[in-house]
């Protein structure tokens, strides 16, 4: 199927992203007029079906999933009110946007035919040329292209508010870091597209932050993880960028790195790294008992994914390194032992 191709209307977006414009249209009684009418369409990529009568019309809307229908309004076949009043009553069609097309058996067939001829083919879009002349297809084709817009305004939009919500919920709300849902989203993706190579995780603790808390407050707690997660993303894009990885708040005061494609040695580099720009913020801490500033402890683990491994034994490994850092005085990097 083919999409609309409205000049501007997709800047935004990806155009393939989007649901294809489908139009089902009541056939004309009048042969040729609408052999040019749906000439017209074509030539202006639409899609659309082309329905008898409006049980056809409710009949295609269940696989169509239509943008909008268009009904001849034609007095001598049938009763173009009740084929109106059948679509409303029936469920698939009732909120779709009806069109009427009450001009075009009153089109002359010259004129339809300039439409489509030479190489300046009829476009009702193109503001340069003077239509004046053709106003009954240029008001018909005008309100179709309204409606179909303000359809592809609607999907934008919907689309990228579930972009939003999407992103929000991937987030930490306080440090816009990942959160502990994304990280292990992340790390199973990366677990099981480093089959046979390495992936390396850190751990970082803020040392002593329960007292940070209580000496401080929230409020500068809050503050105070927020410049933490901002030197812990910096140092990590520094040495990483452009290979790939993670920062997440694991939780608490606890953030957690994922690196795909390192080896041990080279993801401690990356914690000793974290280490020296938390300690650059130099972010006072008098309550700490082993330095006047702000410190971290760092486990350091790595692992190569198999049949045989599991990823919670890889955070098992670093959440074990990082007490040890603990454990043995604090602001330090442990590395996990294999």
């Amino acid at each position: 199927m083919l999409n609309l191709n409205f000049s501007g209307c997709l800047s935004i977006m990806n155009q393939s992203q989007l649901k294809p414009y489908i139009i089902i249209i009541i056939e004309e009684t009048h042969p040729v007029n609408f052999r040019s009418f749906v000439n017209i369409l074509n030539k202006l990529n639409l899609s659309f079906v082309i329905a008898p009568d409006s049980d056809s019309a409710i009949f295609h809307a269940e696989y169509t999933n239509p943008d909008v229908i268009l009904i001849p309004f034609n007095s001598n076949q049938g009763n173009p009110q009740e084929t109106y009043h059948k679509l409303k009553q029936a469920k698939i069609t009732k909120n779709v946007p009806v069109l009427w097309m009450n001009s075009y058996s009153q089109l002359n067939l010259q004129t339809l035919n300039s439409f489509m001829t030479g190489d300046d083919a009829f476009n009702p879009f193109t503001k340069s040329k003077d239509y004046s002349d053709y106003l009954p297809t240029d008001i018909t084709i005008r309100s179709l292209k309204k409606q179909l817009q303000i359809q592809q305004e609607l999907l934008i939009q919907l689309q990228a508010e579930n972009q939003h919500l999407k992103r929000l919920a991937s987030l930490d709300d306080l440090t816009q870091l990942a959160n502990r849902r994304q990280f292990y989203n992340y790390l199973q993706e990366q677990w099981d597209s480093c089959e046979e190579d390495y992936l390396s995780v850190i751990l970082c603790d803020v040392d002593f932050f329960k007292l940070y808390n209580d000496t401080y407050g929230h409020l500068a707690g809050d503050y105070c993880l927020q410049k933490i997660a901002s030197a812990i993303e910096t140092a990590v894009r520094r040495v990483r960028e452009p290979e790939p990885y993670l920062v997440a708040r694991y939780g608490g005061e606890e953030f957690a790195i994922i690196l795909p494609y390192l080896d041990l040695e080279n993801a401690r580099k990356v914690a000793e790294e974290i280490q020296l720009q938390i300690h650059s913020l130099k972010i006072p801490h008098r309550s700490s008992i082993i330095s006047s500033y702000i410190t971290c402890s760092l486990g350091v683990a790595c692992s190569i994914p198999s049949a045989s491994s599991h990823l919670q034994e890889l955070i098992s490994a670093a959440d074990q390194a990082m007490y040890q850092a603990k454990s043995q005085g604090r602001d330090q990097v442990q590395v996990a032992k294999n």
